[in-house]
């Protein structure tokens, strides 16, 4: 195999821009990756799974193809391949949280205990969870604070770069008035009582406040399939591990998050090329996620991350305590409303009968929930 990294055709870079903005840190709804499948499995077969340079406005982009490649950018020990936006929080011990955290999601997720459920009900009930768990009850209803999140995400998305500053400085001082209350039980109270948190406070909030409200399109997915799915729904409405391992299979299926990005902070080698410093680096994580050679890619498999299948898989590895914290709040979300009521589909998206679809449009996804039977083991 010759050395030196291989370069996408104009027409290659068109196609994938379409799908996967280059340098973008996150890629946004309806990008999805997964939409390329066909045109990343061309890129396996022409180029031998090699990492690919795709052309950008400004520079090349190095999309990364392999397990081995993925490995590398995501497990550096080196600080070689920075996270191009913060993704990670700042050692706090958010553990002491757990509890209160999960207290708050049970208690909103009795708001969806009846009627027809949507996207729409299930964001605006899980957004209260994050402004409450994040800056405490004073947040719960300041909704505002939500939308301006949203727009500061959009404006950045589109290099909006006037109005995201616009929006930035809104936010920022809404997010300052939160954590001036530092309520006790809240991320706001943790940081005001870790010293070493505070000058990074503000970055610590907006952190957690995105990380957690990016969940709610996750809990609207396992909800539909669980809706669909009726065995696993029974096995797991008392099984707090099993209920885990079915929001992790419809983060899975629809990641909030289809690729992730790297930047290289020096000059790295790759089969031969020397790329400088300030390369982003792209790992399709979806597409991995959904890939052919996985005998469970298009079907709802909890099992998988009770069994050690998943286990064995790079995109599956534990994630940092965020994430663990943010999957033990969504678990507990879930197993609220599953205890008090039964979730049944609305519409024939998702099916148990056939392959689940790649791309998934969340406004169409509904369920009618209906008061559990004095017998549990009925319904």
């Amino acid at each position: 195999m010759p050395r030196g990294l291989p370069r996408a055709t104009l027409l290659e870079s068109l196609r994938l821009a379409t799908l996967v903005p280059p340098g973008t840190p996150h890629v946004a709804h309806g990008r999805d990756p997964l939409r390329s499948r066909a045109l990343l499995a061309t890129f396996e077969a022409r180029y031998g799974g090699r990492p690919v340079l795709v052309r950008g406005l400004r520079r090349s982009v190095l999309l990364v193809l392999s397990k081995r490649d993925a490995l590398r950018v995501l497990s550096d020990d080196g600080d070689a391949y920075a996270p191009a936006l913060e993704e990670r929080p700042f050692g706090l011990p958010t553990d002491v949280l757990r509890p209160r955290f999960i207290e708050i999601a049970a208690q909103e997720a009795k708001e969806l205990t009846s009627g027809v459920v949507d996207h729409a009900r299930v964001n605006a009930c899980w957004q209260r969870v994050a402004r409450r768990c994040v800056y405490g009850d004073g947040a719960a209803r300041d909704e505002e604070l939500t939308r301006l999140l949203a727009g500061v995400t959009r404006a950045g998305r589109w290099r909006a770069r006037r109005r995201r500053e616009i929006l930035s400085g809104r936010y920022d001082a809404r997010i300052i008035d939160h954590l001036r209350r530092a309520e006790p039980g809240s991320l706001a109270g943790l940081i005001a009582d870790t010293p070493e948190a505070e000058s990074r406070g503000l970055m610590q909030a907006a952190y957690w406040l995105m990380g957690l409200g990016s969940t709610a399109a996750g809990l609207t997915q396992t909800l539909a399939l669980l809706a669909t799915h009726p065995a696993h729904r029974k096995a797991a409405r008392n099984d707090p591990d099993r209920l885990r391992a079915c929001l992790r299979e419809g983060l899975r299926l629809w990641p909030p998050v289809p690729a992730l990005s790297r930047v290289t902070t020096a000059e790295t080698e790759w089969y031969g090329t020397a790329l400088p410093a300030g390369t982003t680096v792209l790992v399709p994580i979806a597409a991995h996620q959904r890939s052919p050679r996985l005998p469970y890619a298009n079907t709802f498999a909890p099992e998988i991350w009770l069994d050690g299948t998943a286990a064995d898989e790079w995109w599956a590895r534990p994630g940092c305590d965020g994430v663990h914290l943010t999957l033990a709040v969504g678990t507990a979300f879930l197993g609220a409303v599953l205890r008090t009521a039964r979730p049944k589909p609305v519409g024939r998206l998702l099916s148990p009968h056939r392959p689940l679809p790649h791309t998934i449009d969340l406004s169409r996804l509904r369920v009618s929930m209906r008061p559990l039977r004095r017998d549990p083991a009925q319904d």
